[in-house]
C-alpha cells in the first residue's frame, strides 16, 4: 500500500492537468499513488495523453463518466479510489511534492496518533494568466512543526476567530494530508461520503476538525497552489467573473444551496462570493453533524468587510459592499451590521507582490524567478530550504499556536 495518494480531479483544463501530471510522476520514488480523475467534455484529449503513462503503476486514471459530474462528485470518485494511507487532493493547475511521503513518514514516527499534516502552501499565477496579480511565495526558514489543540481549531474554524475573508483553520484534505482512519471516519459519519456539501475544501476542513483527534502544521510550503487561466481563483474579487462561474457552477450542480434549509434565517445569496459560500457550507455541516456553536456572527461580518474590502474596481467594491450591508440589515433585524464596515482602498501604481526579505521569512514574486509552472517555482524555493530528506523531526521542535492554550500537564 502507498505512503501517500495523491488525487488531482479535473475539468476542461487539460493543458494544465498535462504538465501537473508530468511534474508528479517525474519523481522516482515508488511508495505514491497518483489518482487523476478526468471530468471534461471531451474524453480523448486525455485518453491520448494517459496512453504514454500505461505503464506507471503508481497511476489511477478516472476518465469522464457517462455525463458531466458536478465537482463535488469527481473529488468523491477520486477519494473513494484511493489506497494510500494518506490523502491529499490539490488541483490540476496546481503542485505538491510526492516527497510529502517521507515527511509524513517521520512525523508518524513522532507522533503515531498524528491523525491531520498541514503545510504553509505557496501561490504561483501561471504565465499566460493575463491580468492576474501577482503572487509570491512566503517561504519561513525556521521549519517550526505546530502541535495545534482541536479547541484552537473549532475556534478558527466555527466562530471564525482571526478570519481574513474565510476562517483560517486549515487541514482540509486540499493542499494538506488527511490520514486513512480519519478519511474513513469522516465517510462513516456523513453518510458514506467523504464530500456532501458542493464547496468541497470548507466542507472537508470543517468535518476534519469536527472529527479528528490530532493536528500538526509544518511551516514551510510543501505544495503550489497555482492560478491559471480558467481558475476561480483568478475571478474572486471580479463581479462579472463571479456572476459567469456561479451561473455555471450551479447549473452543473442542479441546485442552489443557499436554498437549503440550513440558510433560513441568514439572508446570503449565491451571487455574494467566498465568505457567504463557505458560512453555506458551514452551516450545511454543523446541521448534519448536529454540532451547535454560536458568538460567530460578528467575527463573520468583519470577514465580509474585509473580503469587500479587495476588490480593486470601485465600482465593483461599492456594489458587493451593498449587497452585504443589505443582508446585515435584513439579518436578525440588523443585529450584526455594525461588525460590516469595508474600507475602499485603491492600490498605488507599480503596484506587485512584495519580493526580499521581511520578518524572517524570504519572499519570491513568482514573476522574478523565470518560474514557468508551479513545480519549477517550487523548485526554486526548494533550493534556498533544506532538502526534505535532511530533515530531522524530533519533540524539541513542536510548538504550540501562541494563543492556544498549554495541555493540562504542561500548565503551572
Amino acid at each position: 500500500m502507498a505512503k501517500l495518494s495523491i488525487c488531482v480531479p479535473s475539468r476542461n483544463r487539460q493543458v494544465w492537468f498535462q504538465q501537473t501530471i508530468r511534474a508528479l510522476i517525474g519523481n522516482p520514488r515508488d511508495d505514491v499513488e497518483f489518482v487523476l480523475a478526468d471530468n471534461s467534455d471531451d474524453s480523448s484529449i486525455m485518453a491520448d495523453f494517459m496512453r504514454g503513462h500505461a505503464d506507471d503503476p503508481r497511476i489511477v486514471f478516472l476518465p469522464p463518466a457517462p455525463t458531466v459530474l458536478p465537482m463535488v462528485d469527481n473529488w468523491e470518485r477520486a477519494v473513494a479510489a484511493s489506497s494510500g494511507d494518506w490523502v491529499t487532493v490539490i488541483g490540476d493547475d496546481d503542485y505538491v511534492d510526492p516527497d510529502l511521503a517521507s515527511v509524513l513518514k517521520k512525523v508518524e514516527l513522532m507522533l503515531p496518533d498524528v491523525e491531520a499534516f498541514g503545510w504553509a502552501y505557496a501561490s504561483f499565477t501561471w504565465p499566460e494568466s493575463a491580468g492576474a496579480p501577482d503572487t509570491n511565495i512566503a517561504l519561513d526558514l525556521t521549519h517550526n512543526f505546530i502541535d495545534i489543540p482541536r479547541e484552537w481549531l473549532i475556534r478558527r474554524a466555527y466562530l471564525w476567530a482571526d478570519a481574513t475573508t474565510v476562517p483560517t483553520h486549515g487541514f482540509s484534505i486540499y493542499h494538506s494530508a488527511l490520514s486513512r482512519r480519519l478519511v474513513e471516519r469522516i465517510r462513516e459519519r456523513f453518510n458514506g461520503r467523504y464530500f456532501e456539501h458542493p464547496t468541497v475544501d470548507f466542507d472537508s476542513s470543517f468535518k476534519s476538525v469536527l472529527l479528528g483527534t490530532r493536528f500538526v502544521l509544518w511551516q514551510r510550503p510543501l505544495s503550489i497552489h497555482g492560478v491559471c487561466p480558467l481558475s476561480i481563483s483568478s475571478i474572486v474579487y471580479d463581479l462579472s467573473g463571479i456572476r459567469s462561474s456561479t451561473m455555471t457552477f450551479f447549473e452543473e450542480l442542479g441546485r442552489n444551496f443557499f436554498d437549503d434549509p440550513t440558510m433560513e434565517g441568514v439572508p446570503f445569496a449565491r451571487d455574494m462570493g467566498v465568505p457567504a459560500s463557505v458560512l453555506a457550507t458551514q452551516q450545511w455541516v454543523k446541521h448534519s453533524a448536529g454540532f451547535s456553536i454560536d458568538g460567530w456572527q460578528e467575527n463573520f461580518a468583519r470577514a465580509c468587510a474585509i473580503y469587500c474590502a479587495r476588490f480593486r474596481r470601485r465600482e465593483d467594491f461599492d456594489f458587493i459592499s451593498a449587497l452585504y450591508r443589505s443582508s446585515f440589515l435584513k439579518w436578525d433585524n440588523g443585529r450584526y451590521a455594525h461588525a460590516f464596515n469595508p474600507v475602499y482602498t485603491e492600490l498605488p501604481d507599480g503596484y506587485g507582490a512584495f519580493s526580499g526579505i521581511r520578518n524572517g521569512k524570504i519572499y519570491l514574486n513568482n514573476r522574478n524567478t523565470g518560474a514557468r509552472t508551479p513545480k519549477e517555482i517550487y523548485d526554486v524555493m526548494s533550493a534556498i530550504a533544506p532538502p526534505l530528506d535532511d530533515i530531522v523531526i524530533d519533540p524539541g521542535m513542536l510548538r504550540r499556536p501562541a494563543d492556544a492554550a498549554a495541555p493540562a500537564a504542561m500548565r503551572s
